[in-house]
């Protein structure tokens, strides 16, 4: 179990910073990915998508996210998760958003998650720049 707490707390440091590398060393090639909800970030990802939002966080934020992690239990092949990400968008709004990710773990990689986070700020906050980008 602390091996896949230990998967986690990687994940996370890598999502945030946008590593790329150790991204894709800790997931595997048919990982879902489900934000929950009705926001412009909800949605079912693969791996490419997964990658991509790696990249995009990368771009549209000063420095990535600062995911610092709450609380962490595991159980089995699941790890739960209860996160406050920290980060300023490029446009100068500060994106400090609450998770709660419930990770599944194989062979020491990640190959589904479930992510809870608040839609109302993501829209608020990523949505106009998730326009500019797709412009």
């Amino acid at each position: 179990m602390q091996d896949n707490k230990a998967v986690v707390t990687a994940f996370m440091r890598a999502l945030g910073s946008g590593d790329l590398d150790t991204l894709q060393a800790l997931i595997t090639e048919d990982i879902q990915a489900v934000c929950t909800g009705t926001s412009v970030v909800s949605g079912t990802r693969h791996h490419a998508d997964i990658c991509a939002v790696a990249g995009f966080l990368g771009t549209v934020t000063r420095g990535g996210i600062d995911f610092q992690i709450l609380s962490m239990t595991a159980e089995d092949e699941r790890v739960s998760c209860e996160v406050q990400g920290y980060s300023t968008l490029v446009n100068g709004t500060a994106y400090n958003n609450q998770y709660h990710f419930l990770f599944f773990i194989r062979d020491r990689r990640v190959f589904r998650i479930r992510e809870y986070i608040d839609t109302k700020l993501a829209d608020e906050a990523l949505g106009p720049l998730l326009q500019i980008a797709s412009a």
